[in-house]
């Protein structure tokens, strides 16, 4: 499986933006907006730990899809020293942009 850098994530999120002409699923806004927001804090140098296995084999990065969590300083980290706050994104795979040619990968 594929070990996936912060530039190969930058660059998959790049291409994965789709106009809202070419969405075809009522959830396509949705995975738009989640790719603009994980685009950001990787842009903006959070850690980050891709997805490769789980006890329950859920939301593992495929051939199709790539699972990962960022990891940012938000509103409990600055106001009381809190962790960071975690969030978990899917992405498309190089592959699945390549089937898709251009149009919305949801």
């Amino acid at each position: 499986m594929k070990k996936y850098t912060r530039e190969d994530l930058l660059k998959i999120c790049e291409q994965a933006f789709v106009s809202e002409d070419k969405w075809h699923d009522r959830d396509s806004e949705d995975a738009q907006s989640r790719l603009g927001e994980c685009y950001v804090l990787l842009k903006d140098g959070c850690e980050f730990e891709v997805t490769y296995e789980t006890d329950d084999h859920l939301c593992e990065t495929d051939e199709d899809t790539i699972w990962l969590y960022t990891y940012s300083k938000g509103f409990g980290y600055f106001d009381w020293g809190g962790q960071k706050e975690e969030k978990h994104f899917y992405l498309p795979t190089q592959k699945r942009l390549d089937e898709v040619n251009g149009n919305d990968w949801y």
